[in-house]
């Protein structure tokens, strides 16, 4: 299928294609839309590593921690994070198919529905995110300068051009901006660096005590780690996007650098400027004149490559329909109108709890993985890993609780009232990111091996037993 009839539009003078689309989202693809070599992959990891609203949560890093702690807690939650992407990114490169095709024959059919459903809200609750935050500050920025259009204006025209984008197709869109547009994010980085220490009083900040309270080290190592795990969905879908040869390192280095240095960055200007007045920052910098530059570096590249993953997502998951451009169109929609009405500030804690799921999901994807070929005609799971996952998963909120009013409420229901545990679990040094996707991979892992030894060992008993009932009768 074509988004449009190339001889129709021929006719008309309008000979365009948009086949590549669904050239990259259906099965294995050929070498000419894998276009990422070792320094691509790093390029496109540095890009989505990098992001506006990295600044917003590194500003809830302080001052519950003083700055050399909030440092150590960035650098071993961003490593973290980026090793378990990194992974995902490698896994889509050697195996050159979609993420819930690869969850199908690990976990099974229902394995692939969870995975599915996890992946598409994950994809569209993302994408309007970062929409909502580019509208916001093209908002306020133009309001500045005296000219008119408010956040549902700047939505829709954003929402179009990240349509447009990804319509194009990935292949040509990853050539021709996204791996050449490195250059510009690295520079921006240097700019605010730059701007937060000297303008923000940083050398003053660094000398002060540390107050207390949430978070502590070990949950904003957690923290960190759930911005990274928020790409991973996308990783594999990327990741098939090049070559296997050092995808996964490339990926490590490009995502874990921006990562912290993104982070970082919020966790040195917020003394001085309100977490939520994110425009008023930028503006106050030396690119503040180049804001919308900085949205469209920054911001809609994700989201057009979770736009993507979004129509590989929906095209291996039900491989029977030309589902990819559907899936696309009404992708952006909901981007538009996500960005539109949602206020970026106000659910910060709700999606990184949803980037929490994650950790679990890779584990039990892997550990179900490892197992069947370790075990050969090994079944899948039961019910697909989706009780390994949630139990992973449930864990994970013991141990790092977020602040999300109704599921916390709920989870200390369950602990503290139900479990009689301690909530949050308050054991120092554990990490939950590490605990969801230890349980997930070890319970997943033993759910493929263990009926198969289970079987083998009745079947090797029956052997024996009916060769010495035989020896019997003969004497």
């Amino acid at each position: 299928m074509v988004f449009l009839d190339t001889e129709r539009a021929s006719t008309h003078g309008l000979p365009l294609r948009f086949d590549e689309l669904e050239r990259t989202t259906a099965g294995a693809l050929q070498a000419r839309d894998r276009p990422l070599n070792a320094l691509g992959h790093f390029a496109i990891w540095a890009n989505l590593g990098a992001g506006l609203y990295l600044m917003i949560v590194g500003a809830w890093l302080v001052p519950a921690l003083s700055i050399p702690q909030a440092v150590v807690a960035v650098l071993i939650g961003a490593a973290l994070g980026s090793a378990l992407v990194a992974i995902a990114v490698w896994l889509g490169a050697s195996e050159n198919r979609p993420g819930v095709v690869l969850a199908r024959g690990a976990l099974g059919e229902s394995g692939a529905n969870l995975y599915g459903v996890l992946a598409s809200f994950r994809h569209l609750a993302w994408g309007a995110l970062q929409l909502a935050i580019a509208a916001e500050i093209a908002a306020v920025t133009t309001a500045r300068l005296g000219l008119g259009g408010g956040r549902p204006l700047w939505a829709a025209i954003f929402g179009a051009l990240v349509l447009g984008m990804v319509l194009i197709g990935p292949a040509t869109l990853i050539r021709r901006w996204l791996v050449p547009s490195v250059v510009i994010t690295a520079i921006i980085a240097v700019v605010f660096t730059y701007s937060a220490w000297s303008d923000f009083g940083v050398q003053t900040m660094i000398q002060r005590e540390p107050v207390g309270g949430w978070p502590g080290m070990t949950g904003a190592v957690d923290l960190v780690a759930v911005l990274a795990l928020m790409w991973l969905p996308v990783a594999i879908d990327v990741g098939r996007l090049g070559a296997p040869r050092r995808a996964g390192i490339s990926a490590f280095l490009g995502l874990g650098t921006m990562t912290v240095w993104f982070v970082l960055i919020g966790v040195l200007f917020v003394p001085a400027v309100d977490g939520r007045d994110l425009a008023g920052f930028l503006l106050a910098t030396p690119a503040g004149n180049l804001a919308l530059l900085l949205i469209l570096v920054l911001e809609l590249d994700g989201a057009a490559l979770s736009l993507y993953s979004l129509a590989s997502t929906a095209r291996g998951w039900i491989p029977k329909a030309d589902a990819a451009v559907p899936a696309t169109i009404g992708g952006a929609a909901v981007f538009a109108l996500g960005a539109a009405v949602l206020d970026p500030f106000d659910f910060g804690d709700a999606f990184l709890l949803l980037g929490a799921a994650f950790a679990p999901l890779l584990g039990a994807l892997l550990g179900a993985r490892l197992a069947r070929r370790m075990v050969a005609r090994a079944r899948p799971p039961l019910l697909g890993g989706a009780l390994a996952w949630a139990l992973g998963f449930l864990l994970y909120n013991w141990a790092a609780p977020l602040d999300v009013p109704v599921w916390t409420n709920a989870m200390s229901t369950v602990f503290n009232g139900l479990l009689r545990l301690p909530f949050p679990a308050g054991i120092p040094g554990l990490s939950a990111t590490v605990l969801s996707f230890g349980v997930a991979f070890l319970l997943t892992g033993a759910a493929v091996v263990l009926p198969r030894w289970s079987v083998g060992a009745g079947a090797k008993s029956g052997k024996n037993t009916s060769v010495t009932v035989g020896e019997v009768g003969t004497r």
